[in-house]
């Protein structure tokens, strides 16, 4: 069980680093207000989680794993590109939306595997569903 848990705690950390580097990338290119705001905000509800992850893992005596450089360059780069083909903060809006939808499915699979994992980890997993399902409804309001 402990094995499982951090585990888990390791993956939700890495999850909620990869949502701020994803929205890291699309405010280099949103102009809208609005967009820019509910980006920014959601940066920041990512990095509460990846930090009680961390504090999580701290507690047992382990360190959160940090997105790999070359990982983390390459997504920004796909991100670019598929931005700079139709720049339009509508644009930007959908293609986090699907963003999240990947994520809801990857933290699903996440909780299904890692079951016997401990609530506190579990926890943390779910803030962050909760978080990406208010993300995807809210972006649909600027897309």
């Amino acid at each position: 069980m402990k094995d499982n848990t951090e585990k888990l705690l390791q993956k939700c950390g890495l999850g909620a680093q990869m949502g701020v580097n994803g929205i890291n990338a699309a405010q280099r290119y949103a102009t809208d207000p609005e967009l820019l705001n509910l980006l920014s905000e959601f940066k920041d509800k990512h990095r509460k989680v990846e930090e009680e992850a961390d504090l999580l893992l701290a507690a047992r005596g382990k360190k959160g794993k940090r997105v790999n450089k070359a990982v983390k360059k390459m997504a920004r780069a796909v991100t670019s590109v598929r931005i700079a083909v139709r720049p339009e903060n509508s644009r930007i809006a959908e293609m986090m939306i699907r963003s999240c939808d990947s994520a809801l499915e990857r933290l699903a699979g996440l909780l299904s595997k890692y079951a016997q994992a401990e609530e506190s980890a579990k926890e943390c997993v779910k803030k962050l569903v909760l978080i990406e399902q208010e993300y995807r409804i809210r972006l649909k309001n600027c897309a």
